[in-house]
C-alpha cells in the first residue's frame, strides 16, 4: 500500500515542476475549503466560487514562500478567509449596509430528547440549521463551520488570529445560539 504523502512533500514536488503533485494537494483540500467558504456565504454561490478560485490562485503564487509547520490547511483557509472578508467589506461599501452586533441570547434548558427538532425530518432539519447558522455572528459561524470540516481548534485559532480560548468560547456560544434558534421551532417546522 502506498504511503500518503504529506502536504509539504506535495508542495515541494509541485515547486520542482510536478503538476500532478499540486492536483493531489488540491483534491485533498478542495471539499473542505469549499464547504467552509460556502458556509460563510451561503446566500451567494457565485461569490463563493469566485473566492474559492481566488484562494487557490493566491495559494499557488505564495507556495514558494510557504514554510511547513504542519498547518497547510490552516494556511489555505486563512487565505480564503482573508479574501472572503475583503469581498464582504467591498460589498458592504458598494451596497451601503453594515451588520450590527447581535445581543447575546439566553440559554434554553430542555431535558434531552425533548428538543422540538427531534421529530423533524433530515431535510427540514438541514434547512433549519442553515437558517440558524446564517443568524450567528460571523466569528461563531466560522468556528462552527471549520469544526464541521474537522479543522482542529488550534488551527482555527491560527486562521482567526486569536487565542485557542477565544476559539473555544466562540464555539460554545455558537452551539448555545444554534440551540436557542432551533428551540424556537415547533414540531411542524415553523418558527413560533
Amino acid at each position: 500500500m502506498l504511503e500518503e504523502r504529506s502536504d509539504y512533500e506535495l508542495i515541494t514536488d509541485y515547486l520542482e515542476g510536478n503538476d500532478s503533485a499540486f492536483e493531489q494537494l488540491y483534491q485533498r483540500h478542495r471539499k473542505r475549503l469549499y464547504g467552509y467558504l460556502n458556509g460563510m456565504m451561503p446566500w451567494s454561490p457565485a461569490e463563493v466560487d469566485d473566492v474559492f478560485q481566488q484562494t487557490w490562485v493566491r495559494a499557488v503564487t505564495r507556495l514558494p514562500k510557504y514554510r511547513d509547520q504542519g498547518y497547510f490547511a490552516a494556511w489555505l483557509f486563512r487565505i480564503g478567509r482573508n479574501l472572503l472578508i475583503d469581498k464582504v467589506r467591498r460589498s458592504k461599501r458598494e451596497n451601503g449596509f453594515l451588520e450590527l452586533d447581535r445581543e447575546e441570547t439566553p440559554e434554553i434548558d430542555a431535558p434531552p430528547g425533548t428538543e422540538p427538532w427531534c421529530q423533524l425530518d433530515e431535510a427540514e432539519l438541514g434547512r433549519l440549521i442553515q437558517q440558524a447558522l446564517a443568524e450567528l455572528p460571523e466569528e461563531q459561524r466560522e468556528v462552527f463551520l471549520l469544526r464541521r470540516e474537522k479543522v482542529a481548534f488550534k488551527d482555527i485559532a491560527e486562521i482567526q488570529n486569536c487565542s485557542i480560548n477565544t476559539v473555544l468560547s466562540r464555539m460554545q456560544y455558537a452551539l448555545k445560539n444554534l440551540r436557542t434558534h432551533l428551540g424556537t421551532v415547533d414540531h411542524g417546522g415553523l418558527l413560533q
